[in-house]
Order: C-alpha cells, then sequence, then structure tokens
C-alpha cells in the first residue's frame, strides 16, 4: 500500500538535496538575484582546518610521551653539561640528586654551543668517565638568534648520537627575547617527551639580562622536575626539604675557543 506520506518525504529529501547542493557550491546568480551559499560549507572546513592545525601543533610541541611512563625508582648517575646556563642549574639539581639518591657530574662550557658539542668528544669523555645513566643538557641559547637554526639540527643530531639510548632532558634555552626558531628544531629533533621548553617561562635576570639568576635558574630546575613525571623516562625528583642545605654538583668548567 502506497504510504500517504510518500509525496510529503520526496519533497523534504529534494530540498535537502538542493540545500546541500547550494552550501557546497559558489555563489548562484540569476539576474540581479543572488543566491548565497549556505555556512554550512566554512563551518565544516573551518573545524577540518582547526584539527589540522590541532596536529601540526602537537606535532611540533609534542613533549611528553603518548603513554604515561613508570618512575624509574632506580638511583641515577646525573651528568648535566651545556653553556654558561649549566652551573647554576647543576646547584640545585645536585640537591635534587641528594635528596633522591643521584650522584651528579656537572660540565659548564662557557659560550659554547651546539657545534662545539658536536665537534669535540667532551660529552663522551665524560658521560664515560663518570658512567652517567642520566643526561641533562643546557644548549641553545648561543644559538637563538641565528638567522637559519636549522642549519644547526646536524650537530643536535651528533650529540643525541653520543647519548645514545641513555635518558636525557634537554633543558631549552631561556628566551629573553623571542628567538628565530632554534627551540622549534630542538624540540622536533629530540626524543618525543624529552625536551623542556623553557621559552614563555618569567624569570628574573642577571645585570646583562640574560643569565638567570641563582634563585630564577632554581626555580627552573623546579620546574623541569615538577614536569619530570611526564616525561619520557622519569627519575625519582622529590622536592628537596628544609635539610638539604647547598650540595657540591662537582662542576667541571670549560672555556669555549671558537663557535
Amino acid at each position: 500500500m502506497k504510504s500517504p506520506y510518500a509525496g510529503l518525504w520526496l519533497i523534504v529529501a529534494l530540498a535537502l538535496a538542493m540545500f546541500l547542493t547550494y552550501s557546497f557550491s559558489q555563489d548562484i546568480s540569476l539576474g540581479s538575484w543572488t543566491v548565497k551559499k549556505a555556512p554550512f560549507h566554512d563551518a565544516l572546513l573551518a573545524e577540518e582546518e582547526a584539527m589540522e592545525d590541532s596536529l601540526s601543533l602537537d606535532s611540533l610541541y609534542a613533549s611528553t610521551p603518548v603513554e604515561e611512563q613508570t618512575v624509574d625508582s632506580v638511583p641515577k648517575s646525573i651528568l648535566i653539561i651545556g653553556d654558561s646556563m649549566t652551573f647554576n642549574l647543576a646547584l640545585r639539581l645536585a640537591q635534587y640528586a641528594k635528596q633522591n639518591g643521584h650522584t651528579i657530574h656537572a660540565v659548564n662550557w662557557d659560550s659554547s654551543n651546539t657545534k662545539i658539542w658536536a665537534e669535540s668528544d667532551t660529552l663522551e669523555y665524560f658521560m664515560k668517565k663518570y658512567d652517567a645513566d642520566f643526561v641533562f643538557i643546557s644548549l641553545g641559547s648561543n644559538e637563538l638568534y641565528f638567522k637559519k637554526p636549522e642549519t644547526r639540527l646536524p650537530y643536535v643530531k651528533r650529540i643525541l648520537e653520543v647519548i645514545d639510548t641513555v635518558p636525557y632532558v634537554w633543558i631549552g634555552p631561556p628566551n629573553w627575547e623571542e628567538d628565530t626558531g632554534v627551540n622549534d628544531m630542538l624540540q622536533r629533533a629530540c626524543r618525543r617527551g624529552s625536551f623542556f621548553r623553557t621559552d614563555g617561562m618569567k624569570l628574573a635576570r642577571k645585570k646583562d639580562k640574560i643569565h638567570p639568576t641563582r634563585q630564577a635558574s632554581a626555580e627552573w630546575i623546579d620546574s623541569v622536575m615538577r614536569w619530570m613525571p611526564a616525561s619520557a623516562h622519569p627519575i625519582l625528583a622529590d622536592r628537596p626539604d628544609s635539610t638539604v642545605g647547598r650540595v657540591n654538583p662537582n662542576i667541571v668548567f670549560l672555556k669555549a675557543l671558537n663557535k
């Protein structure tokens, strides 16, 4: 038996088809009369573009692992290396090491950058000397304004090759002004969950308006260690209690002769 509503449903279907056609077509003009396309098309495309932007940002700023990692409770032989930012970072990191049963050694190479470290055997030497099984890297500040920071990528990759499978955290430079892309380059190069982006943090500076003060550097490390549970390889990182005084980070000072 033919439904009495068959004609009505046919009209509805035709109307819907016309609506969709207009929505995804250009405006239609008949003389001085124009049928504007519906915003339905723009809304769908805007949502799709937003999803693409989200995926792009995720790939760029993916500093945490896909899955939550179990904290490695085994005490570590920590090595922190880098430029002149390293010393004050090492002072606070040494307190964390004492609180959590780690040992620590530091190498502060003034005016150094990724090229200097990559073209020497310094990192390999100190990793072997201290049998490092966790590495913190503080490099990038002296390359903040390179016009083409991507040219430093081979040096970054060489440093990471030396570190090999040893867990690490690359502590990004503490921007005092906007960089030209070095943070993005470093973050792309590092293993997922192994780059801590300092850019954006408000840090008190010394008179040179570049280096964070000792207290600001301590707060900087506090932020890194609060983030540690979300890193690719979290280690014991309990905040030092009031009984932990100043701790010797066993630091070695080097001077860069070239860049």
